[in-house]
């Protein structure tokens, strides 16, 4: 996968999101913008068990922010001031798109319910750094000059990373060919050390799919408050359905932080930091458990009740409606430490690009039984137990073709010797 020169960006989610001022699913029925997420979760009783995020680590890649606004007062907010594009800001007391775009997305996870919109925060606790673009995304150069060069996302991921994020937000889509060689090959490092990756696929059907279409990333689409899908945001309204969802949740008629407009808000950038604070929350409370065994319980803890592991490709809906309360019922422990999303059509990176991140072996992939497939490589050296099984073979065919041999030779004389009878 290489990138080119130049911006080649869809404005994804993110982009397209801005200010709604009114809700772009029908089946809502609120007059009135509001933090209905808060009460459906059951985050007060959640933190008032003691369960917010303290102690773990988040990264939220965004466009810009204002952290002096007062939902941020008290919190454990960091900014990275250093812009991920070229001559951007990240810092701003505008009410631009991408400042309270920014604003919106962190305040969901840390936000202290007061100001504008009162906004809540799933994990207030947590310590969060903010890395921006310094601009509305639609703007930034995506600089990279070819396939080894981290693009201005990849450079975002690896400062996370080495500031010790456990858990990265990303409400934004960027185009395949923006993302480089070297940006994937950072997404396998992140995974093979066990951060959590959390994306939001675009609020349109053709919009630019990239992070959340990467292996391995938890993709996060919106619901309302009625449970159904969001809308597509553009003329056809349908439901923003994407097959490669991993879970749904609420992103629809939310207050903004906005301190020039207010209004409502609605899109799959909600909905992902809210997962990214399920995951955090989880993360404290079983801080053994693994970035791997917390995507595991994700899936599997979705909704009230406990089911079989089960994936809606059709309807939008993925492995289920993310549950703050379930996935904390239940110990991580027992799951397997390995990514579950490993399998999108983008096919990067690969689990051998994982397991090479994490030291491990890479061996090559196997054909499928169904598959007859020719080698074009020299068979790999064989163990001494099946080295001595294939001995055992050889000398029984072998013995099988003496006794053959014999046979043959018998008939062959006794044939000669009537033949010879029969003359005289």
């Amino acid at each position: 996968m290489t990138s080119r020169h130049g911006r080649r960006l869809v404005g994804a989610v993110a982009a397209v999101l801005a200010f709604v001022l009114a809700v772009s699913s029908p089946a809502v029925a609120a007059s009135a913008p509001s933090n209905w997420w808060f009460d459906a979760f059951g985050v007060a009783q959640v933190q008032a068990a003691g369960i917010d995020g303290a102690g773990v680590k988040i990264a939220v890649i965004d466009g810009q922010i204002n952290p002096d606004i007062p939902v941020f007062d008290g919190t454990h907010l960091h900014v990275d001031d250093q812009p991920l594009c070229a001559g951007g800001t990240v810092r701003s007391t505008k009410a631009t798109d991408a400042v309270v775009h920014g604003s919106d997305v962190t305040a969901l996870l840390i936000g202290n319910g007061t100001g504008q919109g009162k906004v809540r925060g799933m994990v207030p606790g947590a310590d969060l750094t903010f890395y921006g673009w310094g601009m509305d995304i639609t703007d930034c150069d995506f600089y990279a000059a070819d396939s080894s060069k981290l693009s201005p996302l990849g450079v975002g991921l690896k400062r996370a990373a080495a500031d010790g994020a456990q858990v990265i937000s990303m409400s934004f889509g960027v185009d395949d060919f923006d993302i480089t060689d070297a940006d994937v090959d950072m997404v396998a490092q992140l995974i093979a050390e066990g951060v959590v990756l959390v994306a939001a696929p675009p609020n349109t059907l053709d919009g630019a799919s990239f992070p959340s279409g990467l292996n391995g990333v938890v993709a996060v689409n919106a619901f309302d408050e009625n449970g159904d899908l969001e809308r597509t945001q553009d003329a056809a309204k349908k439901p923003n359905v994407w097959p490669e969802v991993t879970v749904v949740a609420p992103g629809v008629g939310f207050p903004s932080v906005d301190w020039a407009h207010g209004g409502w808000i609605t899109g799959s950038s909600l909905a992902t930091p809210l997962v990214a604070g399920i995951i955090a929350a989880a993360a404290q409370k079983y801080p053994e458990a693994t970035g791997n065994q917390l995507i595991q319980s994700l899936i599997r803890n979705t909704g009230t009740k406990d089911h079989d592991l089960a994936r809606d490709t059709t309807s939008g809906f993925g492995y289920g409606p993310a549950s703050l309360r379930h996935i904390l019922a239940v110990d991580p422990a027992g799951y397997p430490d390995e990514n579950p999303l490993m399998d999108k059509s983008s096919g990067t990176p690969t689990v051998e690009q994982v397991q090479a991140a994490a030291g491990g072996s890479t061996p090559s992939p196997t054909p499928s039984p169904s598959v007859t497939a020719k080698s074009t490589t020299p068979p790999a050296a064989a163990s001494p137990a099946s080295s001595a099984g294939v001995g055992v073979i050889v000398a029984v065919v072998v013995g099988i073709l003496v006794m053959l041999a014999a046979v043959i030779v018998i008939v062959v004389v006794a044939s000669r010797r009537r033949r010879t009878g029969s003359a005289s």
